[in-house]
Parts: C-alpha cells; structure tokens; sequence
C-alpha cells in the first residue's frame, strides 16, 4: 500500500519543522526534515509581554488549629497510666456493669465523679483526668454526655475501648418509655 499524499503547502503550520520528500531520484524518495530557519516564532514568551497567568487566589489558606498538650505531674504520664490500669485497683467505681440511661449520665458530670459514653460504652473517666494530655478541662467537656462525636473529630486514631477498658461502667440505653 503506498503512504499517504502530503500535505499541500496551503496546510502548513509556519514555526513548525515539516517532512518533505526529495524527489531529485525517481527510484524512491527519501524523507528530509525541514527547520525553520527562524526562531524567532519558537521562543518562549517573557513573562512581561505575556497575558495568560494563574488568576489571584479567593480562598484563605485554611488555618492550622494548633493542637495544645498541659504539661503533666510527674507519675501521670501514659505508662503510668498503663501502670495503674494493670495494677489491678477497682477503676470503675460500680460492681456489675450498668445500663446507663442518659438521664443517669447527666448526674455523674463533676471532676470528682465524671463519666462519658463513647460509642455506645459508658466509662468512668475519673481516674484518667490528671492522665489526659490535653488536660482535664478538655475532658470534663464530655463529663456527663455522649462524648462520641468529639472524640471521633480530636482523636480518631486512639483505640478507647483498650485506653479506658478498666473504666468501663457499663452500656448507654435509651430512657425508659412510660
């Protein structure tokens, strides 16, 4: 099958290197690449005289919460926590487990009682507050409530059934109808 025709010259792009043929023997013709000899018409534009460009950004870049630790007593760090978990003393604070209804929660929200229901598990999360390194403040933000949305959002990497196992107190039911 022979090659297709060539393109006619009314075709050409100027700028742009085109395969000609030479036809100075009659047997076969071999392809020649032809540059221009300007180049001129394939410099690259200077940024000054050029017009296209990234537009302004309208977004703020978003801000960095900067995540705040307390400075923990000394004998209240994460292995002394795990000391204590492994020492055997009672933890939970109740003999059985529990079903905790939410109204029951709410009576047990001060920092010498403080218990949280996370993922539909109640624990006691007195003996962790001088433990937690965001402070007790941040926990006691959750003391008597449903604490699951804001653990997910501040610490959806820690396993809380292995950190508080020995806090458990029980399950969060619903009320009671009457």
């Amino acid at each position: 099958m022979p090659p297709p025709p060539l393109p006619s010259k009314a075709l050409r792009v100027p700028g742009v290197p085109q395969i000609t043929t030479s036809s100075s023997s009659k047997s076969i013709s071999s392809p020649t690449l032809s540059v221009p000899k300007s180049s001129s018409s394939l410099s690259v534009p200077t940024s000054s005289s050029s017009t296209l460009g990234l537009p302004p950004s309208t977004t703020k870049p978003p801000v960095k919460k900067i995540r705040e630790k307390v400075a923990l007593a000394p004998g209240y760090g994460p292995l002394d926590w795990a000391a204590l978990k492994a020492s055997g003393s009672d933890l939970r604070g109740v003999d059985t487990l529990l079903r905790v209804t939410p109204s029951m929660l709410k009576e047990h929200r001060s920092p010498d009682d403080a218990w949280t229901a996370i993922g539909g598990k109640v624990y006691n999360m007195t003996p962790y507050l001088k433990f937690h390194p965001g402070g007790e403040k941040e926990l006691m933000r959750v003391a008597g409530r449903d604490g699951t949305k804001l653990f997910g959002l501040t610490h959806a990497w820690v396993n809380v059934d292995f950190m508080l196992d020995a806090c458990l107190v029980g399950f969060l039911v619903s009320e009671p109808r009457s």
